[in-house]
């Protein structure tokens, strides 16, 4: 550990082009303040700024009310940010960890999941969850399609198995026209942008998803209707952290309610965030939606545990569920980089609060224990 503070965590991000050369800068700011105050020195860099001719660490680091340019030592710990989309992204934070690891080890704040399709198959092994998970299987091919839309009322749920925000999701729905079935399909492109297509031909409709798909791997689900009573879809997200003590927490729990027709609630497809409870109740009814929000926080504690037996160790996880109209509960997504603006858009300043300084914490703790 370095002597001039009680330990360095290296927040790895990744790169931007806005005024700083990294992204989550109001994030990273808060995590170098908390930093500050636990005596641990905290910097951010991004995977390509670290090279084998330095014996550093180009990063930035916020003190005195600026963003601070300089050379670190290399980390003690990594808080890993840094999404990687592709095979070329992924080499490139491979060979910054194994010349970070040639500097001096370090500890992995957490291990990424990987991927959708295996977090589904860990949660599966065990019958706590088999209930409250959507059938799902990878998508292959327009012959499996056309057959899973014959057993499933005509309709479809895709997404892809890396994705993030809502992006690249569809919803498929057999429509009839005049010239016998055709496709209707629901969607949001790489870019996050809705889009609406109809298709005469069934099979020319089952041709284009499969080009969209391309060579990317997708998760076949039923369509779950998950809308309010005004026809907006919603998940509930709960933020579970490992806090000062090493201990799973729930930090918060918020509603993110995407707008009517959008067909996914995330905020960066301009939906709206509200307290969990209240909207439940209002929505289901007293009753059922205090049992709604009861299952959704007995299935958030037991989550991170078994995927923590399968992935190592973890530091947090967005969690979102869906609630269906009669109250049942299914479990969406686990996202091991999870956001936090729910939790401030709601005004719950305590778990805002608490969901930026858990990371930092904990970092601490594992410090302290070495392990």
């Amino acid at each position: 550990m370095n002597s001039s503070s009680h330990g360095i965590v290296g927040i790895m991000a990744g790169e931007s082009t806005g005024p700083l050369p990294f992204s989550e800068s109001a994030f990273c700011r808060h995590l170098c303040h908390i930093g500050n105050r636990q005596k641990l020195t905290v910097y951010v860099f991004c995977p390509s700024w670290v090279t084998p001719s330095r014996r550093g660490v180009p990063g930035y680091t916020y003190e005195n009310g600026k963003w601070i340019r300089k050379l670190f030592p290399a980390p003690d710990i990594i808080y890993d940010r840094c999404f990687s989309f592709d095979k070329k992204q992924q080499r490139r934070k491979q060979r910054c960890m194994d010349l970070l690891t040639g500097l001096q080890p370090f500890v992995y704040l957490t291990r990424g999941l990987a991927g959708k399709w295996s977090v589904y198959q860990a949660l599966k092994k065990n019958s706590l969850f088999s209930a409250y998970l959507p059938h799902t299987v990878r998508y292959e091919t327009t012959g499996q399609l056309d057959q899973w839309l014959k057993f499933h009322q005509g309709e479809a749920f895709l997404k892809p198995q890396n994705g993030t925000h809502g992006k690249r999701t569809m919803y498929v729905k057999v429509v009839n026209s005049g010239l016998g079935e055709g496709l209707l399909l629901i969607g949001r492109d790489g870019g996050n942008q809705l889009f609406r297509k109809r298709f005469y031909s069934r099979q020319d409709g089952l041709e284009w998803i499969h080009k969209f798909i391309g060579s990317k791997t997708f998760l076949l689900q039923p369509y779950l209707l998950l809308n309010n009573s005004k026809g907006e879809p919603f998940d509930v997200r709960v933020l579970m952290q490992k806090n000062e003590n090493g201990v799973w927490s729930m930090t918060g729990m918020a509603v993110r309610a995407g707008r009517k027709h959008s067909l996914t609630s995330n905020l960066h497809g301009g939906g709206t965030a509200h307290r969990a409870l209240p909207f439940l109740t209002k929505e289901l009814g007293e009753h059922t939606g205090q049992r709604a929000a009861k299952i959704i926080r007995n299935l958030s504690q037991a989550i991170p545990e078994q995927l923590e037996s399968y992935f190592g160790r973890l530091a947090e996880l967005g969690i979102d569920f869906g609630v269906d109209q009669s109250g049942q509960v299914w479990i969406l997504e686990v996202n091991s980089k999870p956001g936090r603006s729910s939790l401030f858009r709601i005004g719950d300043m305590q778990g805002a609060r608490k969901s930026v300084e858990n990371p930092i914490q904990y970092a601490r703790y594992l410090l302290l224990h070495k392990t």
